[in-house]
């Protein structure tokens, strides 16, 4: 890990802003399928903005976590998003997928293991799948706020018992500056599928090359069947 290497953003936001709306150009639609967005520690749904944008505009229904900056107190936020997308389900009539950046992915992974019913499918980036924030930039902030690390890495490791049993993506990017990228890639999951991008950690958010293959990665999953159960 090595946050001077995270400055690359700067240029990889400023290639998005210049590209615009060219970067949907021959992109798989979304035909309405409801896309559930989860923001990294310390980030909010203004993070996700670009993303949002560009799902929108390839006709995805988009929404984000309603939960404003993420604290990291993952315990307390999964309850209420285990409501949220429910209640989301509930009104649709369809299952939820996930897409989360860094711990947002973290997240979007224990809903799905929570929700295999509901939940269609998972696509996280730059997200640790072991040892939660031991092996990122944020390990001595969690570590100040009185976390035991190595308690967290062994919880993780224990809730990998209960399978994810949907479709899930990883990028990871060996230049990420915030998470260890070997931490991000998934051993346990068989149908997990590691896609390596070239990026920083910060700039998987609004990377035009980052979203041609989160948009081909969404549409890939759609092949796999996903349906709610009777009743």
């Amino acid at each position: 890990m090595d946050l001077v290497a995270e400055t690359r953003f700067a240029l990889e936001w400023w290639q998005s802003r210049r590209l615009g709306d060219a970067a949907l150009a021959g992109l798989p639609r979304g035909d309405g399928l409801p896309v559930l967005l989860l923001p990294g520690y310390g980030a909010d749904e203004r993070t996700m903005g670009t993303l949002e944008r560009r799902l929108r505009a390839l006709g995805y229904d988009v929404r984000h976590w309603q939960q404003g900056r993420n604290h990291g107190m993952v315990q307390k936020l999964l309850p209420r998003l285990v409501e949220l997308v429910r209640n989301w389900v509930a009104e649709t009539g369809q299952p939820v997928t996930l897409v989360g950046w860094s711990l947002g992915g973290y997240i979007a992974r224990e809903l799905a293991r929570e929700l295999p019913d509901v939940v269609a499918g998972v696509l996280t980036m730059g997200s640790p799948a072991v040892g939660g924030p031991k092996y990122t930039i944020t390990a001595n902030a969690y570590r100040r706020r009185g976390f035991d690390l190595d308690a967290i890495e062994s919880e993780m490791a224990r809730r990998d018992a209960l399978p994810i049993r949907c479709p899930l993506t990883i990028l990871f990017s060996k230049v990420d500056g915030i998470v260890s990228w070997p931490a991000t890639l998934d051993r346990i999951t068989p149908q997990a599928r590691h896609i390596e991008v070239d990026c920083s950690h910060i700039g998987m958010v609004f990377d035009v090359r980052i979203f041609r293959i989160i948009a081909q990665a969404l549409a890939d999953q759609r092949q796999v069947d996903v349906a709610l159960p009777a009743g």
